[in-house]
């Protein structure tokens, strides 16, 4: 049975929630839709709402609730629901689970495990019943709340977005109603509703703004969520703008082997905590703001490591801003061969290196610290790169004693991260050069030497 028509008030409502779907593309015709009710005044305004517009729209609809066993009445609720349903000739989807006793099982407040329940259950139920929209029941009073809530907490304009209209599979008809008129709608059509008690808890901070807060700014401005939601909204396509900054930045600065520390630090300091973020996002890490800072003053030093969720580590160090495991990086094993021509590449170290015989040039000194000279009457050939092994030494150029490669690498300000797969260059007689870092002076050039074996080492 169809519910009764009210007055105009509730076509004004309806005119609303037509506009919500045709603006954000919520429904194509033919699509399944499962409309999550709770029985509350939102929710069954928002279920009779789309069954009056359900043939314009080409939609089926099938009504969902879940019994979250909080309430000792809880299972009235679900009883409630499912008669609206079939007062409604809709089919109906309903499920209790023990929400508190998840809560105690996996340590989460009452409310974070009731969402989750929440929303694992509706997504098995779209899946069983052929959805591919789910409706909720949140209304332009709910943006103006969560503004609010994310306001105090600080939040930047990701935050500031409220609750956006449409983030698929989940679409909110309502976002453009405020929840008095999804009450009105459901007064003056006739329409029952079951009202939560909890909602007048105000020890809940949600409900403490919604019945403290926002009466007391509507006394300055009686339109008071409308403005927010508009800020809300204003705030969503700045985020927009940022995102496509940032993916254009990371873009620009990224390299094989990470983020390039020069590239970055050119960018405006708010962009670089952009770019970082995207980063983190890519390497599956959420930064928060405070993080994000810690980062940036690392790229600021040049060097530092931090730990973050999900058991990556951010490391700044040789140039590079990256994403690794909060582990230890195992040693590669093995041993790569220089050629006479042409290039070795070695994704294991991360490097390539091309070898040349070329006269000896007036200056001895390389163009850059990535490139090496040696005499070849000195080198015993093949040349292997490899990676450096424990305990290993060699006396540095122009040096009387030996170092360890440890403390050369140390020194170098290589990060810890990166010496066990940081290279060296060897030929028989031990090592000619840590890569980057030393040359052997027992691989030197001699004054006499009329070529030079030229060794040209790049990350990959």
């Amino acid at each position: 049975m169809e519910p009764v028509a009210g007055p105009l008030h509730n076509e004004g409502m309806l005119d609303k929630v037509r506009e919500a779907i045709q603006r954000h593309g919520m429904f194509a015709p033919g699509m399944r839709v499962l409309v999550a009710a709770s029985g509350g005044a939102d929710s069954t305004a928002l279920l009779h709402a789309l069954v009056r517009l359900r043939d314009d729209l080409g939609v089926e609809l099938v009504v969902a609730h879940l019994d979250h066993r909080i309430r000792p009445e809880s299972g009235d609720d679900l009883a409630f629901v499912r008669d609206e349903a079939g007062r409604l000739g809709l089919p109906f989807v309903g499920e209790r689970t023990d929400v508190p006793a998840f809560a105690r099982e996996k340590r989460l407040n009452l409310e974070g495990a009731a969402r989750i329940a929440r929303r694992q259950f509706l997504e098995r139920a779209a899946g069983e019943v052929g959805a591919e929209r789910i409706a909720l029941g949140h209304t332009q009073t709910d943006v103006a709340e969560t503004v609010l809530l994310h306001l105090v907490r600080g939040a930047g304009p990701r935050g500031l977005r409220g609750i956006l209209p449409a983030t698929f599979p989940y679409v909110r008809p309502l976002i453009l109603v405020s929840r008095e008129e999804t009450r009105a709608f459901c007064r003056e059509g006739g329409i029952p509703v079951r009202d939560d008690p909890t909602n007048e808890d105000r020890k809940l901070l949600r409900n403490a703004v919604r019945l403290e807060v926002l009466p007391v700014l509507a006394r300055f401005n009686r339109k008071v969520e409308g403005a927010l939601a508009r800020a809300a909204g204003l705030c969503a396509d700045a985020e927009e703008a940022l995102d496509w900054t940032a993916d254009l930045g990371l873009a620009e600065v990224s390299r094989p082997d990470g983020v390039d520390l020069a590239l970055l630090r050119s960018l405006p300091r708010s962009v670089q905590a952009l770019v970082v973020r995207r980063a983190a996002e890519a390497a599956g890490a959420a930064l928060e703001a405070g993080c994000v800072e810690r980062v940036l003053d690392a790229v600021r030093a040049g060097r530092g490591e931090l730990h973050v969720s999900g058991g990556l580590a951010v490391r700044v160090g040789s140039g590079v801003l990256s994403f690794g495991r909060t582990a230890d990086t195992p040693t590669p094993v093995g041993a790569w061969e220089l050629p006479d021509r042409g290039e070795l590449t070695v994704p294991e170290l991360g490097w390539a290196f091309r070898l040349s015989t070329v006269p000896r040039p007036e200056s001895l000194v390389p163009p850059n610290p990535r490139v090496a000279y040696f005499d070849p009457r000195k080198i015993f050939l093949p040349l292997i790169v490899r990676s450096a092994r424990p305990g290993e030494r060699l006396r540095p150029l122009g040096m009387e004693g030996t170092k360890r490669v440890r403390d050369l690498l140390m020194e170098a300000r290589v990060p810890r991260w990166e010496r066990a797969r940081w290279p060296v260059l060897v030929d028989r007689r031990g090592i000619a050069w840590v890569v980057g870092v030393k040359v052997s002076d027992d691989h030197r050039v001699m004054p006499d030497a009329i070529e030079v074996l030229a060794v040209e080492a790049r990350r990959l």
